[in-house]
């Protein structure tokens, strides 16, 4: 059976019906989806899971409580994952959100492991007002999504990787970046 998945941010003004961007191959489907305020997330991950979807991630901006809302609302039925960011990330993701809290427009990416995927074709890029941009970038595996994060960590603030199998998957970016930029990676619950 082949993979249905979404990745689910947060973005103003984002209709949660649109695809952000989608990436479908022979090894199935990878969607990200955006939700212009966190309480429109539960109801959209339970229309999804109707629709056939088999695993969702949410962005590390969600936070706990958002995630057991999440798998409320899946009624484990799938896998429910969001970024969580370890010891070697708390210092920079602290600052990440302060700063962000404070108005500075910051960069950040969402690495997307995604078997057969192309990192050259497989991106898009959102310019956000005032400076700044998010980058979607679908990787084929995890030593991809090293050289990628170690190639864009310069100009970061915040990556995120998602599609991958946990921690064991996130080394390799974790190592890239050389404590530069916080690195998140997906928990699941059921």
């Amino acid at each position: 059976m082949s993979e249905d998945k979404v990745i689910i941010y947060e973005e103003t003004g984002a209709d949660p019906t649109t695809d952000v961007m989608t990436i479908q191959n022979g090894s199935g489907r990878t969607r990200v989806r955006a939700v212009g305020k966190p309480e429109q997330m539960p109801e959209l991950v339970s229309q999804l899971v109707d629709e056939g979807l088999t695993r969702v991630e949410l962005c590390g901006a969600f936070g706990a409580a958002w995630h057991a809302a999440a798998g409320r609302a899946a009624a484990g039925r799938i896998p429910v994952g969001a970024i969580y960011y370890g010891f070697e990330s708390l210092a920079g993701v602290a600052s990440y959100k302060k700063r962000f809290e404070d108005g500075e427009v910051l960069s950040e990416a969402f690495i997307i492991v995604h078997d057969g995927a192309d990192p050259s074709s497989d991106v898009v890029v959102h310019d956000k007002p005032g400076g700044g941009k998010t980058t979607f970038v679908a990787v084929p595996d995890e030593a991809t999504a090293g050289l990628v994060a170690g190639r864009m960590a310069s100009e970061l603030q915040l990556i995120e990787l998602y599609g991958g199998p946990g921690p064991e998957g996130a080394e390799p970016a974790i190592r890239a970046v050389d404590g530069t930029v916080p690195v998140g990676v997906t928990a699941y619950r059921r």
